[in-house]
């Protein structure tokens, strides 16, 4: 039975380096907090997530009816107070803005609660609003305005027992607003735009890659340096034996060999030239076979 061999150390400690980078550089899902990363998560399939537990002031469904495929996303979120953003000047806008990082083409609202205040609304805009190719830099502006004109209707229709009139106001807005701003209705992008499967396959290969690649390459360096410190002591002795038999080999007085004289020339050369040991004792068989002519 033939014995199973093992993966070399180097190579794993490797893969285990490119992976730790991959997954340190490539996963906006940790960095942008659980709940962003839940919501977002939510939005795959549909333009409204719902957490369980939800107080009901928002009606999911009639919120999709009425965004329909516009580039408007909405995140409704539990009771729970947002401790976790409680250091932020405004913890529901923070929120809202690490859930438009993973929706990065879409206008965000979420509903949430923040720390000793009462259940209401954010609104803010995904780094990519409108065009996933470009980098509009009057996207807040477009944003802040849609929200400061919903607001003027709003205020009579929300109550704090229904808040869904806020985002049929909002989405009309929104529509006047786009049409005068970019021509067109901007429409919803996929969330997975943000985590691209395929753009991220490449980047692990290239990062494993890569990181294989700097490792044989101080492997090979190291090696170099090991035959270095391993060949100079041999190389200094054939040298020495190089030295003495070359009297021999060119003295004026001695008689003539052509096939000694071919020997050394050829030794001379293969000590000049770079390589491991296997060029060393090419050398070393050279010289016993002088000496043998001698």
């Amino acid at each position: 039975m033939k014995a199973t061999r093992r993966l070399p150390r180097w190579l794993i400690v490797a893969v285990v380096v490119g992976v730790a980078a991959f997954l340190w550089i490539f996963t906006p899902w940790v960095t942008a907090g659980e709940r962003a990363a839940t919501a977002a998560g939510g939005l795959e399939d549909s333009s409204v997530h719902v957490d369980p537990g939800a107080p009901g002031l928002v009606d999911p469904q009639r919120a999709r009816e009425v965004i329909g495929d516009r580039a408007i996303v909405v995140a409704i979120f539990d009771e729970t107070p947002l401790d976790e953003y409680a250091d932020e000047t405004v913890p529901r806008l923070a929120l809202c803005r690490d859930v438009a990082e993973l929706v990065p083409t879409n206008l965000v609202v979420v509903f949430a609660t923040e720390p000793e205040r009462e259940y209401g609304s954010s609104y803010c805009e995904g780094p990519a609003f409108p065009d996933p190719t470009e980098t509009d830099d009057d996207a807040a502006g477009f944003a802040l305005s849609v929200v400061a004109a919903a607001e003027q209707s709003w205020q009579y229709r929300a109550s704090d027992t229904d808040l869904t009139p806020e985002l049929e106001e909002y989405v009309l807005t929104f529509d006047a607003e786009a049409a005068e701003a970019y021509g067109e209705l901007p429409r919803r992008g996929p969330v997975d735009s943000v985590t691209d499967v395929s753009q991220l396959v490449l980047a692990f290969l290239g990062i494993v890659s890569a990181t294989i690649a700097v490792f044989l390459l101080l492997r090979g360096l190291a090696l170099v340096s090991f035959r270095r410190k391993v060949t100079a002591p041999k190389e200094a002795e054939l040298g020495a034996r190089l030295n003495r038999v070359a009297d021999r080999v060119l003295h004026p007085e001695g008689e003539p060999n052509a096939e000694a004289a071919k020997e050394y020339v050829l030794a001379v050369r293969e000590l000049g030239e770079p390589g491991g040991t296997a060029r060393l004792d090419r050398v070393r068989r050279r010289l016993d076979r002088i000496e043998e002519l001698l």
